[in-house]
Formats: structure tokens, C-alpha cells, sequence
């Protein structure tokens, strides 16, 4: 995908958003909200490039099927609501993607917010929205989050529900079909199509579940804050619409947690005004960068900006010396299975080359890197000089090492916070997501072993601890340390009720 292959997809998806004729089906539709030039976000729009037909009638059955089974799971199911507290004043919608996050009493993405507003007198409700892939695994989180005051949602509704879910959505794709017949350009045609479809498909169904659960929540909490984490997903946009349909519309903020890419797109732009509430009052900025960036939009003008830092920043000070570390690589990828496994197997030749070198690999939070290796046979050999590290444990693994690979995770800006030099891994015909790439000194982009090899050689033969430190200075202004005033700040907001 070229650049202006990017910008013209990102336009006609925001056209189709803001159609006369969306609705809220519409836009619960994950691939209407570009949310970066990410590689993994941007295969679902290969159909759009090669401007791909209609699907074939075999198809769109089978999909619909597929809805017609999710109405008699729920049928089964007996679903019911959320056991909740009376009242919160705060309600924070998080996310599970893996048991091992229940480990801590702090939350994944959230760390000690609901400390931090309790020390305030804010009594708060935390849910979770549920990721995990494994039945016996989703019992017992829910037996872990039984006591106390985080819950996680369920994921059915009631059939009554589900079959309204499934008539509106059947509905939206006539809609988006019949749009496609009046559009004037192939590409946009093969969107309007390609939206028709996944406005059928499960991901869509379920973020309309998560709209209907919210909305349930809210009605009995009343709360006067709804918080969540801000990407530009469908998601959020759900949560906040539902949180809006009670009697007393919440302040809705959304948290910028992760890096902000340089095309960064759904983020830095608003759906309204139809369907209204789907855009929030506030977003917490992950650090000075990022509130500097989204400031600049023109859309997010209505929006208050406020800093608020990342729990996740490293509390001790970095050591640029490389006399203080030992000769070692952090290999950082992201969640998307398939970057693991070009960065895992990118390393992997690195550590071949250079067997002196020690490399860990440290698998996003997400990942469950043994399955990744029952899948894929370049990960079931790996050099003696690569060990498999802890999800946990990134400052202690970065005082390990001297040198970090990555792709697209954020975790290369604590990296560089904690003195380690940074090494994107580029690949041809794709668009750079660096999240470093405003970094001009210290980073280095490579595209093979040989060049990583050399990479390190220069930084061994001629170190510039002055370049580490002016690079440490520009991630300390993308990842602010936490600011607990700016919940002081947000709760100054709330009217007297």
C-alpha cells in the first residue's frame, strides 16, 4: 500500500461513516476505523486494493447462518446482567486478553487507577472486555473476579437481543450495498462491498454486544465518568454511544495508552454528528508528543486534551555505559501473531550470525509464545544464544541488554527510556509504523541481519552516550511519567448533581 493509497482509503472509509444513511451498526464495523498504517490492520483491505466483487451468494448464507447460530447460543445461554455495584462514580472499561493479567492486582492498561481515585473518595467499578479464546481459561478469571470490584463482561446477550442485533445488521448491509451501486470510483465501490460483508461477520455482532452490556451497566450504575482505552477502535465508539443512552450521560474519556504512529488516522478525527455520542468529552494523552499531535487536529477542537502519563514508565534512572550492561538484544514485537513471527525469526538469523551476542525474546503480554512454536517451525530451533523472556519483567530484561529490535511495539519507547538502542526491522513495499520515527539520531532502521550486525559493530566501535541521552529526552516527552493531577483536573469537571 502506497501513500496515497492510505490517505484516499482513510477518506472513503470517514465518507461511508458519515453517510446520511449510517447508523450504529455501521459504525461498529472494525474495518471503517483505519486506526494506523499497522501491516496487520491493513491486510482486511486487500479486497479494496484489488477491488474485489460482490461475494458470492454461497457466502453471504453462510454468513448469515453464522448470525443465525449466534441467536440460538444466546437463545441457550440464558444470559443475564452483570452483577454490579449500586452506584460508581467512575466506570473504567478495560480489556482481558489473558488470564496471566489477573496476576496483578493493578489493571493491564489502567495499572493503580482505581487506587488512585479511591485515595480521591471516587468509588469506581472496573470491567473487562473479554478477549480470551479459551473456555476453561474465561471460568476461571470469572472465579478470580468474583470478589472485589472488577468484573468480566459477558459475552452474550439475551436472544431477544441478539435476534434485534441481527435484523439491524442485515438491514445495514441492504444499506451499504445499495450505496455501492451508486458509488463513482472501483475502490470506493469495493469499500462500500467490503463493509456490507463485515457488517455480518462476528466482530461486528460483538461490539454490538458490548454496546448493549454498557448500556445495561450504565443504566443501574449512573455513573458520572465512563473511561476507556482510546485507539480510534469501534469499540470505544460503542461504549461511548451506550454509556450516553442512560438518564445521565457520563463525562466520556478515552486514554491514549499506546504510541501514536506517525499516520495515526482514526484517533485524530470525530464520527458525529449522526449517530450522535460516539466521540469523547476527553482524552488522556499518553505524553507531551501525543497531546502536542492530537492538539493539531482540527477535529478534535471540542475535545479537552489532558496529560495524564503511562503507569508503565520506569521508576529508576537509565545507564547509557555500556560498561554497566551486558553485550545482550531485546527482541520487542507487538501482539499480531504474524509480527511476532517475522521479528522472532529476523532475530533468530541475527543470532546466527553473531553468536557472542545474547538475545531474548520477550512475547507481548498477549502472545502465548509455545503455541506460536507448535505453529511454526522456524521458532522450534533456536540458537543457543536466544532465551524466551518474561511479558513482566521488560526493565529488568532492559538492564540485560544494550541493544532492543523491534517493529511496532510501544515497548521500544521504554526501551530507549531505559538506555537501550533501538533497531527497527523495515520491510519492503510497507509502510513505516515506527513508533520511534520522529527519533532522527540513536534509532537505526535495518532491513537484513547483515545490517543490524553492522549496526552494532559502529555502535561498539564508536558509542555516543550524548545521542542516547537527547534520545532519552525525546521518549521522556512521549511517555510522561503518571500524572495522578490530572485526575484531579477530570474529576473538576463533574457537574453537582
Amino acid at each position: 500500500m502506497t501513500e496515497g493509497d492510505y490517505a484516499e482509503l482513510c477518506a472513503a472509509c470517514d465518507r461511508l461513516l458519515r453517510s446520511p444513511a449510517t447508523s450504529l451498526e455501521r459504525v461498529a464495523v472494525p474495518l471503517l476505523h483505519v486506526i494506523n498504517e499497522h501491516p496487520a490492520g491493513l491486510r482486511q483491505y486487500e479486497p479494496v486494493l484489488q477491488q474485489a466483487q460482490p461475494e458470492s451468494l454461497p457466502l453471504a448464507l453462510r454468513r448469515q447462518s453464522r448470525a443465525l447460530a449466534r441467536v440460538a447460543r444466546a437463545l441457550m445461554s440464558g444470559a443475564r446482567s452483570l452483577p454490579a455495584p449500586a452506584t460508581a462514580t467512575v466506570l473504567i472499561v478495560s480489556h482481558l486478553t489473558s488470564p496471566a493479567q489477573l496476576a496483578s492486582p493493578d489493571d493491564f492498561y489502567f495499572g493503580a487507577l482505581q487506587r488512585l481515585l479511591q485515595e480521591r473518595g471516587v468509588r469506581s467499578f472496573l470491567v473487562l472486555v473479554d478477549h480470551l479464546r479459551d473456555e476453561a481459561a474465561r471460568r476461571t478469571c470469572q472465579a478470580q473476579l468474583r470478589e472485589g470490584t472488577r468484573r468480566l463482561l459477558p459475552r452474550l446477550v439475551p436472544a431477544v437481543i441478539e435476534a434485534q442485533l441481527w435484523r439491524r445488521c442485515r438491514e445495514a448491509a441492504r444499506r451499504l450495498r445499495r450505496e455501492a451501486l451508486a458509488c463513482s470510483s472501483a475502490p470506493e465501490l469495493a469499500l462500500a462491498v467490503l463493509a456490507g460483508q463485515h457488517v455480518l461477520l462476528g466482530t461486528t455482532a460483538a461490539n454490538l454486544r458490548l454496546h448493549a452490556a454498557i448500556r445495561d451497566l450504565c443504566r443501574r450504575l449512573r455513573p458520572d465518568i465512563i473511561i476507556t482505552t482510546h485507539e480510534g477502535d469501534a469499540c470505544e465508539r460503542m461504549i461511548w454511544h451506550a454509556a450516553r443512552a442512560s438518564e445521565r450521560p457520563p463525562l466520556c474519556v478515552g486514554y491514549q495508552h499506546t504510541r501514536l504512529t506517525q499516520r495515526a488516522h482514526a484517533i485524530r478525527r470525530t464520527i458525529g454528528p449522526s449517530p450522535q455520542g460516539c466521540d469523547p468529552d476527553v482524552i488522556l494523552t499518553l505524553g507531551e508528543t501525543s497531546h502536542a499531535r492530537l492538539a493539531q487536529s482540527p477535529q478534535l477542537q471540542p475535545v479537552q486534551l489532558i496529560t495524564y502519563g503511562s503507569h508503565r514508565r520506569a521508576t529508576t534512572a537509565p545507564i547509557f555505559s555500556r560498561g554497566y550492561r551486558p553485550r545482550g538484544c531485546l527482541v520487542l514485537p507487538d501482539a499480531d501473531e504474524t509480527e511476532c513471527v517475522i521479528l522472532f525469526a529476523f532475530a533468530a538469523d541475527c543470532a546466527r550470525r553473531d553468536p557472542d551476542l545474547e538475545f531474548v525474546f520477550r512475547p507481548h503480554p498477549a502472545t502465548d509464545f509455545k503455541s506460536l512454536q507448535d505453529r511454526y517451525a522456524t521458532l522450534r530451533s533456536l540458537p543457543t544464544n536466544v532465551t524466551i523472556g518474561s511479558a513482566s519483567a521488560l526493565e529488568e530484561e532492559c538492564r540485560r541488554s544494550r541493544y532492543c529490535l523491534y517493529r511496532g511495539s510501544s515497548a521500544a519507547l521504554h526501551a530507549v527510556l531505559l538506555g537501550l538502542k533501538p533497531f527497527y526491522v523495515a520491510r519492503a513495499g510497507e509502510l513505516s509504523f515506527d513508533p520511534l520515527f520522529e527519533l532522527r539520531e540513536w534509532r537505526e532502521t535495518v532491513h537484513s541481519p547483515q545490517q543490524f550486525q553492522e549496526g552494532v559493530r559502529r555502535a561498539e566501535q564508536t558509542p555516543d552516550p550524548s545521542a542516547a541521552w537527547r534520545a532519552w529526552q525525546h521518549c521522556d516527552r512521549a511517555v510522561a511519567t503518571l500524572r495522578p493531577a490530572a485526575l484531579d483536573e477530570l474529576l473538576r469537571r463533574l457537574p453537582r448533581r
